[in-house]
C-alpha cells in the first residue's frame, strides 16, 4: 500500500506549499493562517506515516502515535475554522468541546501505546496483529474519533458551501465529499473492523486492511481538490490571460519592428531578436502594454508621410500598404501637407486600440514588401532625423 500513501502525502506536500505561499504574500489573513496550519499539520501526520516502514525498528510505534495524534488536532482546527463560519455564535462553547474531546483522544492513544508489551503494536494498518486487544485498541480509538471528525467536518463544510454564493460554494461542497468518502470508505468500515476484533475477537468486515486505504487516498485527494479549488481556479484563468497577452504581443512584433527600425527613439528599450523574445516570461502585460504605446506612438511619428485620407472604410490590407509608402516617403524626409492616422480606432477605449494595432500588424506581415529589410542596430538610441 505504499503507493496510496505516496499519493496521499505528494497532495498535502502541494497543498502546505501552497497555502504557505499564499500566507506570505497576506499575513494578515486569520482564515488563511488557520488553514494554513491544517495544510501542515496533514503534510505532517502523512510524513510520519511514511516513515512508520523506514523506522519502525528504530522508533517503534513512535511515528504512528505522532501521525495520529497530528491528525487529531488537525480536525479539531478544522472543525472549529468551520463552526465558526456556520454558527459564529456558538463557536466558543463548541470549540471547548471540540478540544477537549480531541484531547480525550490523544490521551487515549498514548496511554495505549504506553501500556501495550513493544512487540504487540501493529505499525500500520495494514499489517496490524489483530490478536492483540491493545493494538485493536490503538486503531479503535484512532478511527472512531476519525468517524466523528470527518463526518461532522463534512457536514459543517456542506452547510458552509449552501451558505456561500461565491465560487468557494462548490470548492466547499467538494471539500465535504471528500471527507464523506474518508468516513463511509476508510474509518467506519475500520471501527466496524477493529471493534470486532477487540469486543468479538472476529472480522466483522473482511479485507479492511486492503481496500480502505485506497478509498482514503481517494477522500484525502479529493478533500484537497475541493480546498484548492479557488486557488487552481484563479491561477488556469491568470495563465489563460497569460496567454493571450502573450499571444497579442508577439503579433504586433511586425508593426512595432517596422517603426521601430524607422523611428528608434519611440522604444524605451534595445529590441531583440525573436528567439529571444520567446523567453520572456515575466512581466508580459507590461511589456504588452508598453509595445501599444510604442507602436501609437510611432504611427503619430509616421502619420505627416501618409499620402491619402484614412477612415474607417478603408480595408486593413489598404492601410497597409499606405504604411509602407510613408515609410518610405519618411525615409526621404518629405512629409504631405495632410495629416492622416493609420489604425485609428473607431472608439473610445484602449481595447478598441489595440484591436486597430493588431489588424494593421497582422495584415503588415501578411504584405510585407519583399524589398523591405528592418534594420534593428539603431533602436533605442536617438532619432536624429526627428531632431
Amino acid at each position: 500500500m505504499l503507493l496510496p500513501n505516496i499519493a496521499m502525502w505528494a497532495a498535502s506536500a502541494i497543498a502546505a506549499i501552497w497555502k504557505i505561499s499564499q500566507l506570505v504574500r497576506l499575513p494578515q489573513d486569520k482564515d488563511l493562517r488557520v488553514v494554513t496550519a491544517c495544510a501542515v499539520l496533514v503534510f505532517t501526520a502523512l510524513s510520519a506515516q511514511l516513515t512508520v516502514g523506514a523506522t519502525r525498528e528504530q522508533l517503534g510505534q513512535l511515528p504512528k502515535l505522532l501521525q495520529n495524534v497530528i491528525l487529531i488536532f488537525f480536525f479539531a482546527l478544522l472543525i472549529l475554522l468551520l463552526q465558526s463560519v456556520v454558527h459564529p455564535l456558538t463557536v466558543r462553547s463548541r470549540g471547548l468541546f471540540e478540544v477537549v474531546f480531541a484531547l480525550l483522544a490523544n490521551v487515549g492513544l498514548v496511554v495505549i501505546v504506553t501500556t501495550t508489551a513493544p512487540g504487540a503494536r501493529g505499525y500500520s494498518y495494514e499489517n496490524v496483529d489483530a490478536s492483540r486487544p491493545g493494538v485493536a485498541a490503538f486503531y479503535l480509538v484512532g478511527n472512531a474519533y476519525m468517524v466523528y471528525a470527518t463526518l461532522r467536518g463534512g457536514q459543517l463544510a456542506w452547510v458552509a458551501g449552501g451558505q456561500t454564493e461565491s465560487r468557494a460554494r462548490l470548492s466547499l461542497r467538494v471539500a465535504a465529499a471528500g471527507l464523506l468518502t474518508c468516513c463511509l470508505g476508510t474509518h467506519l468500515p475500520r471501527t466496524i473492523t477493529t471493534s470486532g476484533w477487540l469486543l468479538l475477537g472476529r472480522t466483522l468486515l473482511p479485507g479492511t486492511p486492503v481496500w480502505t486505504t485506497p478509498l482514503l487516498a481517494i477522500g484525502i485527494g479529493i478533500f484537497f481538490m475541493g480546498v484548492g479549488y479557488p486557488g487552481a481556479r484563479t491561477a488556469i484563468i491568470k495563465a489563460r490571460l497569460w496567454l493571450e497577452t502573450r499571444h497579442r504581443y508577439r503579433q504586433l512584433r511586425p508593426l512595432w519592428q517596422a517603426l521601430c527600425e524607422r523611428f528608434p527613439s519611440i522604444a524605451l528599450f534595445p529590441c531583440e531578436k525573436p528567439i529571444r523574445e520567446a523567453f520572456h516570461l515575466r512581466h508580459m502585460r507590461l511589456r504588452y502594454y508598453r509595445r501599444v504605446i510604442e507602436c501609437r506612438d510611432g504611427l503619430v511619428c509616421l502619420s505627416p508621410y501618409v499620402t491619402e485620407p484614412i477612415n474607417s472604410t478603408i480595408p486593413t490590407e489598404r492601410q497597409a500598404s499606405l504604411f509602407y509608402d510613408a515609410l518610405q516617403r519618411s525615409a526621404n524626409g518629405v512629409p504631405v501637407s495632410s495629416v492622416s492616422t493609420i489604425a485609428a480606432p473607431q472608439t473610445a477605449g484602449m481595447e478598441a486600440d489595440t484591436q486597430e494595432l493588431l489588424s494593421l500588424s497582422r495584415a503588415i506581415d501578411r504584405h510585407r514588401p519583399h524589398q523591405y529589410r528592418p534594420d534593428l542596430t539603431n533602436v533605442g538610441q536617438p532619432d536624429r532625423d526627428l531632431r
